[in-house]
């Protein structure tokens, strides 16, 4: 029994090992990996974030810009230098085109513009590219800064409570008067995307029990079903279909479908126009009758794919973003004061009213979440799969190679910022840009796959710093952490006690 059962042991161990020895036998440097776990056993274990442990490993191999790494027994090329970045990312494009993510018919809310690949991706990419342009953006504004009149009015409120400071909240009350931004931050962002992508007023700034906000919790609570998926497809992709979205998520899955279809039903009923996502992607629907080239039809069920995208990319993201620039403001009062000196300015410039143009005047603003998305990074990963056999660098990157560019490693690399925990908005300067390599700070990535949202994105983080900017003061707190501990389980970089400060109205 001892040898029937050491025989296929021994076999299954020799093969892991072979696929294990891929990048050693290439000259590649790699970290140590253990039999089908690979290189992630830290983060199947639960001691490191997968995108911390991503960041240790390429921090480890800095000096050479790029290493290999196993997830299971799949090769993965981490690069961190800007010119092999640049080469996957845009001058070698066609052979890196997809993100080697599963997709399935029977799973809708996979069939969004982050998963699908080859031509389904870019024809879908090009009808929804008109969506985040510079008039379309100036269209939604009215919609935007109605959520961000209301980020503040509930700050106000709480605010009035205490006589100038924060103090009551069921999501964000804290000891002593400190508030967690990333819980407040969280609701606006909520309440931004719902208005801007599925054309709804969720109220999540007013009601902390609203339907919209559970569901956003549903997304971002790692259950361990939702903990075991994303560990196959780590270990390879087409495991992922052993759990299936729709089944791990399944109160999410139908939330997300059947607002789709009452918004769409609703509007059509009622010929509503309303300048946001939704009607970008009818519109783009009724041209696609006719057109033989259009073979992903935008159904509701697509649409409701870009919309839980939407969500999903966009929320942790923009909500932490600006929790963690306001979180290092209160260190600073200096620099706290001339932001506010120029928000005020602006606002002052333009009749005392937030607008599109004012936000786009203000450089130090700009500046400040920019260096705040370099040292949080929270889109500090950008996925590749090697489509055609291509030399990148030194490396000879084969055909079904997994890539990552582990972006925050260049974003910390001192040789491009020179000490890089210091928190420095003159790092971003047009000055300071011109004289570093164009691919060294990607918070959005770059090439034909960079973010479509990210000017979307810009604008809602832009927008929410200057109305908190504007009405309110924050300081360090009897509970204030200097470097907030990240929680291990989450994908993004999301604090465990979220970002506390202490808020008062601005004198």
């Amino acid at each position: 029994m001892i040898s029937c059962t050491n025989g296929p042991t021994m076999g299954a161990l020799w093969w892991s090992r072979r696929r294990q020895s891929y990048w050693s036998e290439r000259g590649v440097p790699t970290p140590p990996s253990l039999p089908f776990v690979g290189s992630i056993w830290p983060v199947m274990t639960g001691r490191k974030s997968f995108a911390q442990h991503l960041y240790d490993i390429a921090d480890h191999f800095r000096e050479h810009g790029y290493c290999g790494m196993y997830s299971g027994v799949q090769r993965t090329l981490l690069v961190f230098d800007p010119e092999m970045a640049k080469q996957i990312l845009c001058k070698d494009f066609g052979s890196f085109h997809d993100r080697g993510f599963p997709t399935s018919d029977s799973d809708p809310l996979s069939q969004h513009l982050i998963s699908l690949s080859g031509s389904k991706w870019r024809n879908l990419r090009n009808r929804l590219s008109p969506t985040f342009t510079s008039g379309k953006l100036k269209l939604m504004f009215p919609l935007m800064r109605d959520v961000g009149d209301q980020l503040n009015a509930t700050m106000a409120k709480e605010a009035h409570k205490a006589g100038g400071e924060v103090v009551h909240s069921k999501e964000a009350q804290k000891a002593d008067g400190e508030v967690d931004l990333s819980a407040l931050l969280h609701r606006y962002t909520v309440d931004m995307i719902g208005s801007i992508a599925f054309g709804i007023n969720c109220n999540c700034l007013v009601d902390e029990n609203a339907e919209f906000l559970a569901m956003s919790r549903g997304v971002f609570t790692t259950t361990p079903a939702q903990f075991l998926r994303f560990m196959l497809m780590a270990i390879h992709p087409k495991l992922g279909s052993l759990l299936p979205f729709k089944l791990v998520f399944s109160k999410v899955h139908r939330f997300f479908l059947d607002l789709m279809r009452s918004t769409v039903e609703h509007r059509e009923k009622h010929e509503v126009v309303r300048n946001d996502f939704v009607d970008i992607m009818m519109q783009a629907r009724d041209k696609d009758h006719g057109d033989p080239d259009n073979n992903i039809a935008l159904t509701t069920e697509v649409m409701a794919a870009q919309g839980f995208i939407f969500f999903v990319a966009g929320l942790d993201n923009v909500s932490n973003t600006v929790a963690y620039v306001v979180h290092r403001m209160a260190q600073d009062p200096a620099l706290q004061q001339r932001v506010a000196d120029e928000v005020l300015a602006v606002i002052n410039k333009h009749a005392g009213e937030v607008t599109y143009e004012g936000l786009k005047e203000m450089d130090l603003v700009d500046r400040v979440l920019q260096e705040g998305l370099r040292l949080w990074s929270p889109g500090g990963l950008a996925m590749r799969k090697c489509n055609k056999t291509t030399m990148v660098g030194d490396v000879l990157v084969e055909k079904d190679t997994n890539v990552m560019i582990v972006s925050h490693c260049m974003h910390k690399n001192p040789a491009i910022f020179p000490d890089p925990e210091r928190f420095d908005p003159e790092r971003h300067t047009a000055e300071a840009r011109q004289q570093r390599h164009p691919y060294a700070f990607i918070p959005f990535g770059e090439g034909p796959r960079v973010c479509l949202a990210e000017r979307f994105a810009l604008l809602e983080m832009k927008l929410a710093l200057v109305m908190l900017v504007r009405d309110f003061e924050f300081a360090r707190g009897p509970r204030f952490e200097a470097s907030p501990a990240v929680d291990t389980k989450a994908f993004f970089p999301r604090p465990v006690n979220g970002f506390l400060v202490r808020v008062q109205n601005r004198g």
